[in-house]
């Protein structure tokens, strides 16, 4: 790439990377191996102007939602906001609800052009066959990959949680994709299309919150919860999870690998991301990940509890003896599937365990690939693959939330300033 990517450098945040900079050997490879059409310096720039963009719809009605907030505890009887949400989500708005409620519901019920609801169903099947392979990917790459960012993890830092609730997180975090990627789950009203919205304005109040936060360094940082790191987890939970799967054996074709990339397409719409920076294919998605991985700060301290953190969740979960053995192995396993896929270099970075036990992939993945290949091949197989994975998933995710529904406002920030 000749010339420098950050021509317009003072317009960024500190926190934004040249390209050229970034010295990371797996990011490097990954360019040469998987990105066909070399990222501009036009399209850096483009995606650094982003950090300092929001979401306007959205906003405006975390603002509302923080005076509403603020009458509603000297008078009680006002309808709370998140009752508000809720009703209308329902499809039974109030009628004195405010107009900034009415344009975020008139905006997620428009459906894009773009939209082809038999592709989001060829990707929910995927979503579903992939059972626990999935689960894995979603927690060692995915959620791994977003902490390693010293500024895109700052909101959940200034939360005051980052060693605690980490297996709370998770499981949130895997009750939300559960409930996008099953089939019609994005229909209007569905469970899925509700939590779309419901993390959305979620995402709009941490926002309101933390822009308003004297502590909040914008000129390091950027924008909190900006649309550049939106994008960022989009394709880490699209481009970056079929790349994983991939890894673990699993055999997808390019109609499955383009459901999953569009249907993750239409959740980034319903979250209020920029439908300019929504990749339509893998192909996309893998640059935009490199992208934004590529202009990402290094890690920092804030990464590497978050990292390990997350890395214990197994045993902070194991109660018996027996189960602390199997947490210990299972944690060496986790941590060297994020090694193999992000690279040794984010596993330092996040101060995971560097152990023999990673190269075990090298044994599980010609088997789940053989696996795969008598599933294609014999009928029926697949449909019997999807029930299997779908009934895995939803027991993990019941079992893991304990009866406790998932939370829209983090415990940290003051939810009763936005919800009431």
């Amino acid at each position: 790439m000749s010339g420098s990517a950050l021509a317009h450098a003072p317009q960024y945040p500190s926190r934004f990377r040249d390209p050229s900079e970034n010295k990371d050997f797996f990011l490097k490879l990954a360019e040469t191996l998987f990105i066909r059409r070399k990222v501009t310096a036009e399209e850096i720039a483009r995606y650094g102007s982003y950090l300092w963009v929001g979401d306007k719809t959205a906003d405006k009605l975390a603002h509302k939602f923080h005076e509403l907030g603020m009458v509603r505890q000297s008078s009680p009887q006002v309808q709370s906001p998140m009752a508000m949400l809720n009703a209308a989500l329902a499809g039974k708005i109030a009628a004195d609800a405010p107009q900034e409620l009415r344009d975020l519901i008139t905006e997620v019920e428009t459906e894009p052009t773009w939209l082809d609801k038999r592709l989001i169903d060829i990707g929910a099947r995927l979503s579903q066959r992939s059972g626990m392979l999935g689960e894995y990917i979603l927690s060692c790459v995915s959620l791994m990959g977003g902490y390693r960012s010293a500024a895109a993890n700052k909101p959940i830092a200034f939360t005051g949680q980052l060693e605690y609730m980490a297996s709370r997180r998770l499981a949130e975090t895997a009750k939300f994709g559960f409930d996008v990627t099953r089939t019609g789950a994005l229909a209007r009203g569905a469970q899925g299309f509700k939590s779309a919205v419901k993390v959305r304005m979620m995402h709009a109040h941490v926002r309101l919150m933390l822009d308003q936060s004297p502590k909040w360094k914008h000129d390091v940082w950027g924008l909190p919860i900006n649309q550049a790191d939106l994008v960022a987890t989009n394709t880490l939970f699209s481009a970056v999870y079929l790349s994983g799967l991939r890894v673990l054996g699993l055999q997808i074709s390019d109609e499955e690998s383009l459901g999953v990339m569009h249907l993750w397409r239409y959740v980034g719409y319903l979250m209020g991301v920029d439908e300019a920076l929504l990749p339509t294919n893998e192909e996309e998605g893998t640059r935009m990940a490199w992208l934004s991985g590529v202009t990402q700060p290094p890690a920092d301290a804030d990464s590497r509890m978050l990292g390990q953190a997350l890395m214990h969740v197994p045993l902070e979960r194991a109660e018996t003896p027996a189960q602390k053995i199997a947490a210990h192995l299972e944690m060496q396993m986790r941590s060297g599937l994020t090694r193999i896929v992000l690279g040794d270099k984010a596993g330092d970075d996040l101060g995971l365990p560097d152990t023999p036990l990673k190269y075990t992939i090298a044994l599980t993945t010609p088997v789940i690939f053989a696996l795969e290949t008598v599933r294609r091949l014999v009928p029926g197989l697949t449909n019997i693959a999807v029930l299997i994975g779908d009934t895995w998933q939803r027991r993990m995710v019941e079992g893991n939330l304990k009866g406790k529904p998932p939370e829209f406002v983090p415990g940290g920030l003051k939810r009763e300033a936005a919800y009431g």
